[in-house]
């Protein structure tokens, strides 16, 4: 059962993020304009499925404020630097190249395989209390890409503790302890890629060897840019996952018929997470800035203006993977990863005691448990 109050409406798209039950606010919010200025957060809102996508689908709403590439506070750090290489966080020619040697990297993972490779991974560690499954939900998921990447495996129990801490960075919410540990945390994983790189020893057939092999054919030869955009595989791993595999034990907890049908029926176990993605999604709402004034259904955003692209509240139209440019390309793994660990979770699952809070985020829904009655 959720442990914060679900009678009192969210008091703003951002604190909507982390409330028990956000969505009959969300879907007021969708009944209204799909494009409006909110006074009070200073920032213009797109809401539902026409404005969100109008917005994501604009070439001059962009995802930096146009003389901000790299936020001021990371700017000369470790953390700056794979900030400013990250196709996910920029726009433009640059990263055109670098966005299509992901695209194409990722687009050649075995699925099957992979889906195969984090079943066994699960079942190694099937949690029997609500703190291991904290820990599972975030690590899991970062191990499976950890053995994607070709690392071994004494490797990735480091590789994931310095992914959580470095994704610190991305968060406004963050303190200067948190970011410096993020910033420790980048170089570290710099260096591992650096190293595996340098070293020659990328396993052949991982998704590290066709990420090299597609940057040589198109001739991507930003070394450092490489390197960032390995980090940020990570990094788009860890919350972003966590948060499906999360929500989709909160569905499982609050719909009892719901776990009896997935384990009799495991077939049905990709749609269950592709429903949880569109009905409870991990990342609520996204950022974009006006690079020049533009027209999103007919409102007229002047250049120089943050929109906050509300995701929830475009419903089924809309995932928290994301629409248009900047849409996440692993998707499909995110899905393989989280249905392999809830399948290997299961009996698990079933019998645990849970109740849940939400972490602290601005744009990411993800559940913690605590001990507690069955919901």
């Amino acid at each position: 059962m959720p442990l914060t109050d679900s009678v009192t409406d969210p008091a703003d798209p951002f604190s909507a993020v982390t409330h028990a039950a956000p969505y009959d606010y969300y879907r007021r919010l969708a009944d209204g304009p799909p494009l409006r200025f909110d006074a009070q957060l200073d920032c213009w809102l797109a809401t539902g499925a026409a404005g969100v996508r109008a917005v994501l689908a604009h070439p001059a709403c962009r995802v930096r404020p146009a003389d901000l590439g790299v936020p001021h506070n990371l700017a000369g750090t470790p953390c700056g630097a794979i900030f400013a290489e990250l196709v996910r966080m920029n726009d433009g020619e640059r990263h055109a190249v670098p966005k299509q040697v992901l695209a194409r990297a990722l687009g050649q993972v075995d699925m099957a395989r992979l889906q195969w490779r984090a079943l066994h991974l699960a079942g190694d560690r099937v949690p029997g209390s609500a703190a291991q499954l904290n820990d599972a939900v975030f690590e899991l998921p970062l191990f499976a890409m950890a053995d994607l990447l070709g690392f071994a495996p004494a490797q990735w129990p480091a590789l994931a503790a310095w992914t959580r801490a470095f994704v610190a960075c991305l968060s406004p919410l963050s303190n200067a302890e948190q970011l410096a540990g993020a910033h420790v945390a980048a170089e570290a994983l710099l260096q591992s890629f650096g190293r595996l790189l340098r070293e020659g020893d990328v396993r052949p057939g991982s998704m590290l060897a066709a990420i090299v092999a597609e940057a040589d054919a198109l001739a991507w030869q930003a070394s450092g840019g490489v390197l960032a955009n390995l980090v940020g595989l990570l990094s788009q791993t860890c919350d972003a996952t966590a948060g499906l595999l999360g929500n989709a034990i909160v569905a499982l907890r609050t719909q009892p018929d719901l776990l009896p049908q997935l384990r009799a029926a495991p077939e049905l176990w990709p749609a269950m997470l592709r429903e949880v993605s569109l009905r409870d999604p991990a990342i609520h709402n996204t950022r974009r800035y006006t690079a020049e004034d533009a027209e999103c259904n007919g409102v007229r955003v002047p250049a120089g203006q943050m929109i906050l692209v509300v995701l929830a509240s475009a419903g089924q139209a809309e995932s928290g993977f994301g629409h248009g440019r900047h849409a996440c390309p692993g998707q499909a793994i995110a899905l393989a990863i989280a249905t392999a660990c809830l399948q290997a979770w299961a009996g698990a699952l079933e019998s645990l005691p849970l109740a849940w809070r939400y972490l602290p985020s601005l744009n990411a829904r993800i559940p913690m448990f605590v001990q507690g009655a069955n919901a």
